[in-house]
């Protein structure tokens, strides 16, 4: 997301953050916007994921070249005049494999990692083309669904016909693409879309809120959105507790770990969802970790045994048991 030329623009990325957390969009739209500096961070394991799946698109540019499939590559890593420019007229050449694409369409931009011939009539003539991602995750998840849709739009708005298919090569399937119909994913992707430009265009005045969600692992904001919770003191650092029982205390006016580790024992009222149990077991982790935190130290209690329950189940020690561990 920045500002070129006066105008926003908007990649596969900001789409793919704006449907994991609303909160990285409004974050993201400061940093265009001048309001914010975007965080520096270099993260060891994320430089080798970013490695790994380079090396996985050469692995399958070269499978590719070994098949005697000429391919053509666009210099550079922006988007620019220059590599759309030379993104269409290698389309229009026809040529069978172009890397590194170049698309753009209004304010929207990117590069495919592959784009590849297809019979089908278009603009260029009675060729178009098709995109093939290639993505480490062995299983394809709506992230990657989203970028493909993304770029088959933008590729049909540059040919003027629309791309059938997309498709994504995994890892240890011999490179053999997954295809999937455009078709079937386009409303799912026109309604993150129309949500991500109706965000930018009108930022709401609420606002978001960081709450913790997988994406966090990965998001260059991590440790901005971690001072905010602490700085908060918001209920989701209570360990073990779900998204459903922190809106279900806030609405009965408890916001801060603080306020749960002193919430009245036995429970006053029946939640509406869950077990009144499940309610009593964060509270007494919130009291313990709010403890911990004015001692400065890891606090823990041991649970009473509970016969037929947990360890208790396991049968009687034998002179014949064997342990084994397994790590993952």
């Amino acid at each position: 997301m920045q500002i070129i030329g006066g105008k926003l623009t908007l990649s596969s990325g900001d789409l793919v953050g704006h449907l994991n957390c609303r909160y990285l969009t409004e974050l993201d739209l400061k940093v265009a916007n001048g309001e914010l500096e975007k965080p520096k961070i270099w993260d060891p394991a994320l430089e080798t994921l970013a490695e790994r799946g380079a090396q996985h698109e050469r692995g399958f540019v070269d499978h590719l070249e070994a098949e005697g499939v000429p391919v053509t590559l666009i210099d550079g890593v922006g988007i620019d005049t220059a590599a759309v420019g030379s993104t269409l007229k290698a389309m229009e050449r026809g040529e069978a494999v172009i890397i590194q694409g170049a698309l753009q369409s209004g304010r929207w931009h990117g590069r495919a990692d592959v784009l590849r011939r297809v019979e089908t009539p278009s603009r260029f003539g009675h060729w178009s083309y098709e995109v093939t991602d290639t993505k480490l995750a062995r299983e394809t998840k709506g992230n990657t669904v989203l970028q493909i849709c993304l770029y088959s739009d933008m590729l049909s708005e540059m040919q003027k016909a629309d791309p059938v298919s997309a498709y994504v090569v995994t890892p240890g399937t011999n490179y053999v693409p997954e295809e999937y119909r455009i078709p079937d994913y386009a409303a799912y992707y026109r309604h993150v879309r129309k949500s991500l430009e109706g965000a930018v265009a009108s930022p709401s005045p609420a606002g978001a809120y960081p709450e913790p969600i997988e994406h966090c692992d990965t998001c260059r904001w991590r440790r901005h959105c971690d001072v905010r919770r602490r700085a908060d003191d918001h209920m989701s650092l209570v360990a073990g507790i779900s998204k459903s029982q922190i809106g279900e205390l806030e609405r009965r006016g408890i916001e801060t770990m603080a306020a749960l580790a002193k919430l009245p024992l036995p429970l006053q009222w029946r939640p509406e969802r869950g077990a009144v149990q499940s309610y009593q077991r964060i509270r007494e982790q919130a009291r313990i970790q709010v403890e911990g935190r004015l001692k400065g130290a890891v606090v823990h209690e041991a649970l009473p045994p509970v016969p037929g329950f947990g360890l208790s189940r396991l049968p009687e020690p034998s002179a014949g048991d064997i342990f084994f561990r397994l790590r993952g």
